[in-house]
């Protein structure tokens, strides 16, 4: 599968309950932690004729702060996951020993 444009694929990384609620966390009402699954080359701006690059340090396997405002729901082989529809939504990166 490739991505086009600057656009991500996301998988949440929030936790559900047996009972199917979510169990909010600080900043989850508007924001929430999502994992790269897929992510675009860059935006291709027809201004100037080349790829605008994607935010520096972005790669799959990230876990990202995003805007759950902006995100569109997909199924791909049965697994619900995210359609971001660019890179800049991206508010922060967690390393890897980070939680929020």
């Amino acid at each position: 599968m490739k991505i086009l444009d600057d656009k991500m694929i996301l998988r949440n990384l929030t936790t559900e309950t047996a009972g199917g609620l979510y169990i909010p966390g600080i900043v989850q009402i508007a924001y929430s932690m999502f994992e790269i699954v897929n992510l675009g080359a860059g935006h291709f701006d027809k201004r100037v004729g080349r790829v605008k690059p994607l935010p520096k340090g972005l790669k799959v396997g990230d876990r990202v702060l995003v805007n759950v405002g902006v995100l569109k729901p997909i199924k791909i082989k049965g697994e619900k996951l995210y359609v971001c529809p660019n890179a800049e939504e991206a508010i922060l990166i967690l390393d890897d020993d980070e939680t929020l």
